[in-house]
């Protein structure tokens, strides 16, 4: 190698050093600093990704207490409404005190039907409810207010009026009412008591 070097010369060594030395840069800059920086940009965005996911999670942390004591909260409100549901069992109260307000009221009760509705909400059933009604419009107006003073316990879905067969000033009204009950399951009585 020697003789080599020595017929290019001191001139010619400098300009083969110069080509292996750019050529050894070149060779490290495409083949370990460009996949080098390209893995740090990507580990850089991998970490402000898990660092926002950190701070996700140490917000939810903080707030957690907060949301337990909203559970526990709704949980009691639950509890307590569905106590002053009244039970199941003792549906037939209710419907005295449907058929009673209507005598408190002038109204008179022609006919009722029921059905059992859905469970919208585990340990409350609904009961259909259809009363056929008849008075003038005043009694029939306060017995419907009677009614949504029990709104906690009953939803009016539908109301048909039609006209008697008289021909007053005041007539009488025949009205078809159609309401849901909601009624505490006794199943679920044992789960509210926990």
């Amino acid at each position: 190698m020697k003789p080599v070097l020595n017929r290019l010369g001191q001139r010619g060594v400098a300009i083969l050093v110069i080509l292996v030395s750019l050529l050894a840069t070149g060779g490290w800059y495409l083949l370990w600093y460009t996949p080098a920086q390209s893995e740090i940009r990507a580990l850089e965005e991998e970490i402000s990704r898990l660092e926002l996911q950190a701070e996700r999670g140490r917000r939810a942390q903080r707030a957690l207490p907060q949301l337990e004591a909203t559970i526990q909260d709704l949980e009691a409100q639950r509890a307590e409404f569905l106590q002053k549901l009244p039970p199941r069992e003792r549906f037939a109260d209710v419907l005295e005190a449907l058929s009673s307000r209507a005598a408190e009221t002038g109204v008179t009760v022609r006919g009722l039907a029921r059905s059992l509705g859905e469970v919208p909400v585990e340990g409350v059933r609904t009961i259909n409810l259809t009363l056929e009604l008849e008075s003038p419009f005043p009694e029939l107006f306060v017995f419907l207010r009677e009614i949504e003073r029990m709104r906690r316990f009953s939803t009016i879905n539908g109301l048909t009026l039609s006209l008697g067969q008289e021909r007053t000033r005041n007539p009488t009204l025949n009205a078809n009412l159609s309401m849901t009950v909601y009624v505490f399951e006794r199943a679920a009585e044992a789960e509210v008591e926990r």
